[in-house]
């Protein structure tokens, strides 16, 4: 197996052993590292608040038997030390009293890395204090880093790649991303994953645009919500007008895809980014018809004033205005137009009928 290529999924394995407020950030590391678009190991076991130290040894004991190709430990946790100074990592049931009984030696962490005939064995640890990677032997074939509370700065560095490495990552630089002590074991230059940055960052730029497309939607939706409100008391024909919901399945689906984000699985991503602006798209174009739809039964409301107040002129100006017949069209007219709500058909007739009795009085 070339060292010089990414893992083999398939003859690897990996043991994530958390414990106390570590637990979430490595729920973070196994999502990326059963990613497809991470390393997509499906034999990754993660131990969160482990009760004893037997049960984690068990699961490296198998996890070390089954890796040919990557075998990766992570620990995170407090260590506490024994009478003797040696350094173990405090499990939910450990006696503090009695850490040597009830808590796991680093050393017996070291005795099955080092058993295991994998091609690539990394162990990294993030553990206060941060000198363990002094009380791990420093063994040809082994890479440890010593990085205490930078995990999330390795979920960063393996799920959105690191700019400026190339194609692949490797060992050393994912070690120069977290920053922490290291013994090298020769596998410095080791690849580690394949280094996404570029597509990456395309991708978060296209999730941010689309956040801002949602936005924009958003601020759409409210003043279209506000304008059809308005002519809902103005119009009687307006009632109809509903502002469909156009919100919740992009506000939905692009949660959806951030989370896939956060896990690394960017391949997700890349297929729904597209829909989801689609959806915004079609939600903007349908908020503008409905906005277009209620400016005209405004504007209708308002070119009928308009004809009525022309044609009041006209009366005035043939001394028509004060006859009691075409004073009373008048009177009807102006009422339907300056009452709300305002029945347009009924406005409509009123104004014709004010505009053909002024027509037919010119003489």
């Amino acid at each position: 197996m070339s060292l010089q290529s990414p893992p083999d999924p398939r003859c690897s394995r990996a043991v994530l052993v958390a414990v106390g407020a570590s637990t979430a950030a490595v729920h973070g590391l196994r999502s990326v590292l059963t990613s497809p678009d991470g390393l997509g190991l499906a034999g990754c076991v993660l131990l969160a608040d482990p009760g004893s130290a037997a049960d984690v040894v068990r699961a490296l004991d198998r996890a070390a038997e089954e890796a040919e190709d990557l075998f990766l430990v992570h620990c995170s946790g407090r260590v506490l030390l024994g009478d003797d100074g040696a350094p173990h990592i405090r499990m939910v049931g450990t006696d503090e009293r009695y850490p040597a009984t009830t808590a796991l030696p680093l050393a017996e962490v070291g005795r099955v890395v080092r058993r295991s005939r994998a091609a690539r064995r990394v162990v990294l640890l993030d553990c206060a204090p941060g000198h363990l990677v002094d009380d791990f032997p420093d063994v040809d074939g082994v890479f440890v880093l010593s990085a205490p509370g930078r995990t999330p700065r390795l979920v960063s560095a393996l799920r959105d790649g690191i700019a400026g490495e190339g194609p692949f990552l490797t060992l050393d630089a994912l070690a120069t991303a977290c920053g922490g002590r290291v013994h090298d074991g020769g596998l410095g230059a080791a690849v580690i994953a394949r280094n996404g940055v570029e597509r990456v960052r395309v991708l978060q730029d296209r999730l941010a645009d689309t956040e801002h497309l949602l936005v924009l939607l958003e601020g759409e939706y409210a003043k279209t919500a506000e304008v059809v409100d308005a002519v809902r008391v103005k119009i009687s024909s307006a009632a109809g007008l509903t502002v469909a919901d156009v919100l919740g399945g992009p506000k939905a689906a692009l949660a959806e895809l951030a989370v896939a984000a956060a896990a690394g699985h960017w391949s997700r991503v890349a297929d729904g980014i597209d829909a989801v602006e689609a959806r915004i798209n079609t939600g903007s174009g349908e908020l503008s018809a409905l906005h277009a739809q209620a400016d005209e039964l405004l504007g209708q409301r308002e070119e009928l004033r308009g004809r009525l107040t022309v044609y009041l002129a006209m009366a005035v100006r043939l001394g028509l205005a004060e006859d009691g017949e075409i004073a009373a069209l008048h009177r009807a007219a102006y009422q339907m137009l300056w009452t709300a709500p305002c029945d347009l058909d009924r406005a409509t007739v009123a104004v014709g009928a004010y505009q053909n009795a002024v027509i037919g009085r010119r003489g």
